[in-house]
C-alpha cells in the first residue's frame, strides 16, 4: 500500500474513531445528567406524595384506605404492611419486586420500561397512625429517551458531514505532504537511470526538507564518485590506447633490425650497432611504459629532464627509423645545429616519433628533421611532403581519438592519439608545438625550447 493511502486510511480511522468516541462520551454524560435531574424530580415527587398519604392517614386514620387521595399528578401504587396492593393507578404491566429492596431508612429508586415507556420508580415505607404502608411513585421519562434519541440522530448526521469533509481535507493534505516525497522518487528514479545531476530544492526545516538536503549531499557524492570512475576508467583506456600506439613505430624498427640482421650477412660493428638499437628500444619501451600510466593515468607532470645534445638525439632518432625508411622507400633528410637541451629521453622522442609517424601515413616521400639554434631558444621541425592537413582542421588535430582522414588512418592503423600525446608530452617539456600545412604540399611542425648556448672557439 502507498503511504499517500496508509496517511489517508490512518488519519480518517483515528478521526473516525476520535468522533464516535466524543459522540459517545457527549450523549452518555448528557442523557445521564437528565437521567440524575429526572431521579431529582422523581424523589421530590415522591416527598411530595408520601406528605399526602401521611397527611390522609393522620386526618382519616378510621376510614383509610377510602379516604386515600386520588389526584397523583404521576402514576402511584400504595401497599399494606404485608404488601398487598391498596390503590394502584400505574400500567397494568407494572411489577413490583422493588417491594423487596426497601427498608425502614432507604429510598429505592431505579429505571424501568413500563411498555413502551421508560419511569424512574421511587419505592419507600411510611409509618403513619400506628400503620406502615408502602408507597411507589412513577416519574414519566419518556421525554429524556426521546431527547436522547435525537441527540443520536443530530449527531449521526453532524458525524458523517464533519467526516465526509475531514476526508477531503486529509485527502488533499496526504496529496500535499507526499508531494515532497513524490519527487524523491522521481529523482532517485532518474540518477538510477544515469541522470547524476538532478537536485531537489530544498524549502522549510521539517523533516522531509533535511531529507531533501540528505538526498542532494548524497546525489552530489554520487555523481563525485562516478565522474572519478569514470576518469579512472578512461584513463586507463587512454593509457592502453597511446601504449599500443606507441609500440608500433619502436617495434617497426626493432623488426626491421631483426630482419636486417636474419637476412644480411652484415660485418660485425654492423650487426652490434643494429643489436644496440634493438637493446635501446626495449630498454626504452620498458621505461616508457611506466612514464606513460605516470603521464595518462596519474597526470604527472613534474618529469626529471635531464640534459643532453640535441644533436646526438636526433641522429638516434634517425637511425631507429632507418629500417622503416627504407623498407617503405623514404628520403631523410638531417640537419642539426649543436646544442644542449633539458628532456625526458623516452618522452622526447616518442614525441619526435609520433611527428614522423604521422608525415609517414600523410604518404610522404621526404622528410626533413633539423634543429636550429636562435640564442637561448632551439627549434626542432619535421618537415615532409604529404598530403597536408586542411586549414579548418588544424586547430584540433591535438584533441585525442581526431583524425583528419579517417578511412585511411583506420587502414593505417591510426587511432587519433598520437598528436594528443605529443602535445601532453610538449607541455611537460615547456615547449609549444606549431603547425603550418597546405593540401597536397606537406606540413611543417616546430618544437620549440629552451637550450643552453654553446660557446664556439674563434
Amino acid at each position: 500500500m502507498r503511504l499517500f493511502a496508509k496517511i489517508f486510511l490512518c488519519a480518517t480511522l483515528v478521526l473516525s474513531i476520535a468522533l464516535s468516541l466524543s459522540g459517545y462520551l457527549l450523549i452518555t454524560s448528557s442523557y445521564k445528567n437528565a437521567i440524575n435531574r429526572e431521579t431529582e424530580r422523581a424523589l421530590d415527587e415522591y416527598q411530595y406524595n408520601k406528605f399526602s398519604v401521611q397527611a390522609a392517614l393522620l386526618i382519616n386514620a378510621d376510614s383509610f384506605p377510602d379516604a386515600f387521595p386520588l389526584d397523583y399528578g404521576s402514576p402511584a401504587a400504595l401497599f399494606a404492611e404485608d404488601k398487598s396492593l391498596v390503590f394502584s393507578n400505574l400500567p397494568l404491566e407494572s411489577q413490583f419486586k422493588m417491594l423487596d429492596m426497601v427498608s425502614d431508612d432507604i429510598v429505592t429508586y431505579r429505571v424501568e420500561q413500563i411498555g413502551s415507556k421508560p419511569y424512574i420508580m421511587v419505592c419507600g415505607k411510611l409509618t403513619q397512625s400506628g400503620k406502615t404502608h408502602y408507597l411507589l411513585v412513577a416519574s414519566d421519562i419518556s421525554s429524556v429517551s426521546i431527547q436522547r434519541n435525537e441527540m443520536i440522530q443530530s449527531f449521526g448526521q453532524v458525524y458523517f458531514l464533519s467526516l465526509s469533509i475531514s476526508m477531503l481535507l486529509i485527502l488533499a493534505f496526504s496529496a500535499l505532504l507526499t508531494r515532497p516525497i513524490k519527487k524523491l522518487t522521481k529523482a532517485s528514479a532518474r540518477i538510477a537511470r544515469g541522470h547524476y545531476d538532478k537536485r531537489l530544492s530544498v524549502s522549510g526545516g521539517d523533516e522531509i526538507a533535511e531529507l531533501s538536503e540528505s538526498f542532494n549531499i548524497m546525489a552530489k557524492a554520487i555523481e563525485d564518485k562516478v565522474d572519478e570512475l569514470s576518469a579512472n576508467a578512461q584513463q586507463k583506456e587512454d593509457f592502453v590506447a597511446n601504449f599500443a600506439h606507441e609500440l608500433k613505430t619502436p617495434l617497426t624498427s626493432v623488426i626491421g633490425y631483426a630482419d636486417m640482421i636474419y637476412q644480411k650477412d652484415l660485418p660485425r660493428d654492423d650487426v652490434r650497432n643494429a643489436v644496440r638499437y634493438i637493446i635501446d628500444e626495449g630498454l626504452r619501451l620498458e621505461a616508457l611504459s611506466l612514464k606513460l600510466m605516470d603521464l595518462i593515468v596519474l597526470n604527472r607532470q613534474d618529469f626529471i629532464l635531464e640534459e643532453m645534445p640535441v644533436d646526438e638525439l636526433l641522429e638516434n632518432i634517425a637511425q631507429t627509423l632507418m629500417p622503416l625508411f627504407v623498407e617503405m622507400k623514404i628520403e631523410l633528410l638531417f640537419e642539426t645545429d649543436h646544442a644542449y637541451i633539458k628532456v625526458d629521453y623516452d618522452l622526447f622522442k616518442t614525441l619526435l616519433l609520433n611527428l614522423i609517424d604521422n608525415s609517414i601515413k600523410a604518404g610522404s616521400t621526404k622528410i626533413k628533421i633539423s634543429g636550429k639554434q636562435y640564442g637561448r631558444r632551439y627549434c626542432i621541425s619535421v618537415a615532409d611532403n604529404g598530403r597536408g592537413i586542411p586549414a579548418h582542421e588544424i586547430e584540433r588535430i591535438t584533441e585525442a581519438f581526431y583524425m583528419v582522414d579517417k578511412s585511411r588512418s583506420r587502414k593505417q592503423h591510426g587511432s587519433g592519439l598520437g598528436l594528443a600525446l605529443a602535445s601532453k608530452i610538449t607541455a611537460i617539456h615547456g615547449a609549444t608545438l606549431k603547425f603550418a600545412s597546405e593540401e597536397q604540399k606537406g606540413t611543417l611542425v616546430e618544437i620549440n625550447l629552451l637550450c643552453e648556448e654553446v660557446e664556439t672557439d674563434e
